[in-house]
């Protein structure tokens, strides 16, 4: 009763958890499972995903054929779940014991929820299920791993790209000969490469398209003060605040500049839709946006690995894994069943980077149908840069007290100085490894 107890409170906090995770949790709400296709399966498997729409139909598509390939009477029953509740949802169903035999989740949630008793370890039966970890990216397996055992297979890594709308840049000049951006060094150079565009387009073109409100001003943070020598910090291996000020103030000032400046538009509700419809030069996305811009036939697109404007390359990313919620690995058999079909999911990552995402399985990304995808390999490359949230089951705390202080910064109403000791604050009051 401790325990459920313990797991019920923890489950209470889930919805701050999921600030953070991107904006790749969906775009729609479809519910329900897919129907299988072996009538004479003898090992049913229940799958969780956020996904709904957009990136949700390429994973549709990839369990269909595991359903009609594996030769091994096994069925996958996928659920798509709203990803505005997805996480809280996952958590209930652990409590009540009527969770999914396994469920995507992202690496920046793997501290909390381990902390939470949520997750199991899939070391007993990986070997079983033909599982060999040197097979994924170092950096992806990594971000899964807690004191040495590994809690899922991992699927992929997105991360902040910069897109860009061709006829725009082309009328400002700012296009080289193979069609890439033409950018000037440093802050002074982005920041000249967005006044020229502003001076040379359509008034009603944003040069940057940018939210205001929600995560979007903090992942450019984040992504901006992992690119300053000193900075990328937020948190010790153990849990103490770490916060590297000037680097932090440095980055938050410059983005908070592009909002003053205008060359962010202000009130903008869906940057997605705004440069979808042509009436943005730039955004700043996560690496799903390719798999959408690719639908809309009208739209001349390039994208390109986010900007170095300090020393070093990185920007904001996390990733999807296939993850094992405590209590399912009673059914050891469904346990090798379950990690065998997410094993196999891993390894025709060619066809989930249809979505934009970069594989984790080596694989998958040396593949000819990987290679033969247009714009992934504008950005594969970047894979080696992103910036991961630190580990910390306090994470989500963090990520709500900062988002609320950005919000605030770009309605006028704090400075970055304010923003940077609001935040500092957040992160002590939130540091170490205690849960909640």
């Amino acid at each position: 009763m401790r325990r459920i107890g313990r797991l019920c409170r923890s489950a209470a906090l889930l919805t701050a958890v999921t600030l953070g995770t991107g904006g790749c949790l969906g775009w729609g709400t479809q519910e329900g499972p897919l129907p299988a296709d072996h009538e004479s399966a003898t090992t049913n498997i229940t799958f969780w995903t956020p996904f709904s729409g957009g990136d949700g139909l390429y994973m549709i598509d990839l369990v269909k054929r595991y359903n009609q390939e594996n030769r091994d009477g096994v069925t996958v029953n996928l659920i798509n779940n709203k990803s505005e509740d997805y996480y809280t949802k996952l958590t209930t169903s652990i409590v009540t014991e009527e969770a999914p035999d396994v469920a995507v989740v992202h690496a920046s949630q793997f501290a909390r929820l381990q902390a939470a008793g949520f997750l199991d370890s899939i070391d007993g039966e990986a070997d079983s299920a033909g599982i060999r970890w040197e097979d994924f990216h170092p950096a992806v397996v990594d971000s899964t791993v807690t004191d040495g055992r590994h809690y899922a297979v991992p699927l992929d890594t997105h991360f902040y790209v910069m897109y860009y709308n061709k006829r725009w840049l082309r009328e400002a000049e700012l296009l080289t000969g193979d069609g890439k951006p033409r950018l000037g060094p440093g802050e002074e150079g982005f920041t000249r490469f967005l006044q020229r565009v502003r001076e040379r387009v359509p008034q009603e073109v944003a040069p940057l398209a940018m939210p205001s409100v929600r995560i979007d001003a903090y992942w450019l943070w984040w992504s901006l003060y992992n690119q300053i020598d000193g900075g990328g910090v937020m948190l010790t291996d153990d849990g103490r605040p770490a916060l590297q000020e000037a680097a932090a103030l440095r980055a938050l000032t410059y983005v908070e500049g592009l909002y003053d400046s205008g060359l962010i538009p202000p009130d903008i509700s869906d940057a997605v839709k705004l440069f979808s419809e042509g009436q943005a030069a730039v955004l700043f996305l996560g690496v799903w946006g390719t798999g959408i811009f690719e639908k809309v036939p009208e739209l001349d697109f390039g994208v390109v690995p986010f900007p170095t404007l300090y020393d070093r390359p990185a920007s904001w990313g996390d990733s999807h894994t296939f993850a094992f919620p405590a209590g399912t690995q009673k059914n050891r058999e469904k346990r090798v069943a379950a990690l065998s079909f997410a094993n196999w999911v891993a390894r025709h990552g060619a066809d989930w980077a249809k979505a934009g995402h970069i594989p984790a399985a080596f694989h998958a990304v040396d593949s000819p149908d990987f290679r033969a995808l247009p714009h992934r390999s504008d950005y594969a490359a970047a894979a080696e840069y992103t910036a991961y949230y630190p580990k910390s089951p306090k994470l989500g705390l963090i990520h709500a007290g900062a988002q609320r202080s950005f919000e605030l910064m770009l309605a006028g109403k704090r400075t970055p100085g304010e923003v940077l000791a609001e935040l500092k604050r957040t992160i002590e009051e939130n540091a170490g490894e205690q849960e909640p």
